[in-house]
């Protein structure tokens, strides 16, 4: 009986509105990441995911890029192999919030895994 009332209070958690990283369209990063100040945007109902696009170019700098998937991008789960602006690039696209942050981030699918099992032993253990 508690059980199904415990997964209604999960809802509100999975159909928010998508929010993704957004930086660039940087031509000539030093670095594979975004310079300055990263964006957290909304994107749109859709909810399509969030890219995160990386190119090596041969001068040795970095074609960086990370917003909202739209419906003209490939929309593949996981990383892929692109040509974009005459550059060899990895595009990745993920479906959680603020997935495509900085390699040194977490994102916040691991932190609501957490807190879905940390409510999960709560609800066990009193019930």
């Amino acid at each position: 009986m508690l059980l199904p009332i415990f997964f209604l209070l999960l809802i509100p958690l999975t159909t928010s509105s998508l929010e993704c990283f957004t930086c660039g369209v940087f031509l000539s990063a030093p670095e594979p990441m975004c310079r300055g100040e990263i964006r957290n945007n909304s994107c749109a109902p859709e909810n399509l995911g969030c890219l995160s696009i990386i190119g090596h170019k041969s001068d040795g700098t970095y074609y960086v890029e990370k917003r909202c998937a739209e419906k003209t991008d490939d929309l593949t789960d996981g990383c892929i192999n692109i040509g974009i602006r005459g550059i060899a690039a990895k595009q990745c696209l993920c479906r959680d919030n603020l997935c495509n942050s900085s390699p040194g981030h977490l994102s916040h699918t691991c932190h609501g895994l957490g807190l879905l099992g940390f409510f999960s032993y709560i609800v066990l253990r009193v019930f």
